[in-house]
């Protein structure tokens, strides 16, 4: 197939590397500027588990300056600038387009029908992990898979199929919103407590309380999941929470939002557990522990931008 990569940051470089050895035609689209030049100039570069490293050469481009016309579109740009890469890539977008959307959190399905027909729509989740150490250069860890679904009536065969010769161990969800709760309800748990603690996924399951606080979380999803129709599974996510922390798995990596932090970008809390929080108040449910996480991530996002804005004078608040 030939594939464009929406959002070739971490993980989708990762998804990348795999789709091409797998001999599928992908091009990258991004907008960092010093991460596009050192892909396109040296390679990408991914290191391991083993601290072994190769280098992989395929084009990564800005939105606006990507051409012709692709078979499916992935989409792992974060969900606050969705609607801006949608809007920055329409002219590659035909009514034959697939686009497969993998971002976390919640919102995603509703901003990518304002730009193309529901039937174009799939969307699904990863487990697949994956972190940007420099410009050009990913880090990988553990194993991961991907459960999607069309949104309409579309075939998602040959998507499977091609990620699946990507060694990316897709598979057809019968109920990707239920998934995606599941996920974000993951992502709800370790994202924002790997930044308030500092830890790493396999550090935070050596908190004494872990278990403790991942309930706190996940019982006021599941109460406001309750009130939309949507069934969340608190100890389906306990387990995979568990199975998680493994170094193997996942226990090594430290999540997308801890990475946004230490670069001082603003994150995808709000359609997290702010998202969450947004949907209890408007049901009358108590969200007190979400609610709380928001705020103090907002807290730390001013506060280290305001640090790195005093060492640099052309930072933009």
């Amino acid at each position: 197939m030939k594939i464009a990569i929406a959002g070739f940051g971490a993980l989708g470089s990762r998804v990348g590397i795999k789709l091409q050895k797998a001999g599928h035609e992908v091009t990258g689209i991004d907008g960092w500027p010093a991460h596009i030049a050192a892909i396109n100039t040296k390679g990408l570069k991914v290191v391991n588990d083993a601290d072994e490293s190769k280098r992989y050469f395929m084009p990564v481009v800005t939105p606006k300056e990507i051409h012709g016309t692709f078979d499916l579109i992935i989409l792992l740009t974060k969900t606050p600038q969705l609607n801006q890469m949608l809007t920055d890539i329409a002219h590659i977008i035909t009514p034959q387009t697939k686009l497969l959307v993998l971002s976390n959190g919640l919102g995603n399905i509703e901003v990518i029908q304002k730009h193309v027909d529901r039937e174009q729509i799939y969307a699904g989740v990863t487990l697949w992990t994956s972190s940007l150490a420099a410009p050009g250069e990913i880090h990988v860890t553990g194993t991961g898979s991907i459960r999607l679904q069309a949104i309409g009536d579309g075939d998602a065969d040959d998507i499977i199929t091609a990620l699946n010769q990507g060694e990316l161990n897709a598979e057809l969800s019968q109920d990707v919103m239920t998934d995606i709760w599941r996920k974000a309800g993951i992502n709800a748990v370790l994202n924002p407590l790997s930044v308030l603690l500092d830890a790493s996924i396999a550090e935070f399951g050596t908190a004494g309380n872990q278990m403790e606080l991942s309930l706190g979380i996940l019982n006021e999803i599941k109460a406001v999941g309750e009130a939309v129709g949507i069934r969340v599974d608190v100890q389906d996510i306990m387990d995979t929470l568990a199975e998680l922390l493994k170094p193997e798995v996942a226990g090594a990596h430290y999540p997308s939002m801890y990475q946004d932090i230490q670069s001082a970008k603003r994150t995808e809390i709000d359609f997290l557990n702010g998202y969450f929080a947004k949907l209890g108040a408007q049901h009358q449910i108590s969200m007190p522990i979400n609610s709380l996480i928001t705020q103090l991530i907002h807290a730390k996002e001013d506060i280290v931008r305001v640090k790195q804005a005093k060492t640099q004078e052309t930072f933009e608040l």
